[in-house]
């Protein structure tokens, strides 16, 4: 299993503050860490500072060495996909080939009517993402590109600059733990799907899904990965687990207070439920991070807890 972090840089997180998580996780072994974007706090806190996501990974990427970086997720309702594809392959060229591009629906209402932006239903968001999805793809595999969609029209476009993955750089869909259509674009186009908060139970009921979904497709399922969001509480004791859960719900994103989908406890209590997500289909971790304390359970993570799942 692979670690990554989230990091919800729309709850007041300054750069000086993502660039020490990341350089945090980095020297722990972390596989990537990826940005959420919002323009608004997912919390409620309008006030928080919520700063650019790809200016960031702009900088991040000058700043670190190995550790993978993209966003967790890129809704479809803020920009043409032809300007997120053109972003996310030239942060590629300035990591070296570390890029990832995670693509949602988008959800939190609130920075949309807030800062202008179009928000329509759930199922009218599925088709833009199934759109950007084809421009997105077809804008990094084929030169000439033309499209002609309800939404976009490209005509004769020579992309540039292509990145330097090939054949693409790696697609991330975000999506619910329930969801129909999401799991299918994933199965489509993505090499990960990445689901919120969740049991082992349900991880399992979504890799099956995605087992479908990728046959349906005709589309080896090992080419579709399964990654989990959660928040995360780790610690030397369960007393000190205990203290620190109470200052990190303080004030807790709403989708974040369920204690049972976090990865909580002691170095060995988390490697335990590591170990029953894995075995669910669970290939990469991403924990949410968002407070000061964090950085030190990143560590201890890497140092810690990682060895144990190895062992």
């Amino acid at each position: 299993m692979k670690f990554c972090l989230s990091i919800e840089i729309q709850e007041g997180l300054d750069y000086a503050t993502t660039l020490a998580f990341t350089q945090t996780a980095e020297a722990a072994g972390f596989d990537a860490a990826l940005l959420a974007e919002h323009y608004y706090s997912s919390s409620g806190h309008f006030d928080r500072m919520a700063a650019d996501a790809w200016v960031f990974l702009g900088a991040l990427a000058r700043e670190t060495d190995r550790i993978r970086l993209g966003t967790l997720v890129s809704p479809v309702t803020f920009r043409h996909p032809a300007v997120l594809a053109k972003m996310a392959a030239t942060l590629d060229h300035l990591s070296d080939g570390r890029a990832e591009l995670g693509i949602g629906a988008g959800w939190l209402a609130a920075e949309h009517a807030a800062h202008g932006f179009p928000f329509p239903a759930g199922p009218a968001r599925v088709d833009l993402l199934e759109e950007q999805l084809q421009v997105i793809t077809g804008l990094w595999s084929e030169d000439p590109f033309s499209h002609t969609g309800p939404h976009y029209q490209l005509e004769e476009c020579h992309f540039t600059p292509q990145p330097v993955q090939q054949p693409r750089l790696p697609l991330l869909v975000g999506g619910g733990t329930t969801a129909i259509r999401l799991p299918r674009l994933a199965a489509r186009y993505a090499d990960e799907y990445v689901v919120g908060v969740g049991t082992p139970a349900v991880c399992r009921a979504v890799r099956e899904r995605l087992d479908r979904d990728c046959a349906a497709a005709g589309r080896d399922p090992r080419a579709l990965s399964l990654a989990l969001f959660a928040g995360l509480c780790v610690a030397e004791t369960e007393r000190e687990v205990e203290r620190t859960l109470e200052r990190l719900q303080e004030g807790a994103r709403p989708h974040m207070r369920d204690r049972e989908t976090w990865i909580l406890g002691t170095p060995e209590q988390a490697a335990e439920r590591l170990r029953e997500l894995s075995a669910a289909g669970v290939g990469r971790m991403m924990f949410s991070v968002d407070h000061p304390l964090h950085r030190e359970m990143v560590t201890l993570l890497g140092e810690r807890v990682a060895p144990l799942l190895r062992a």
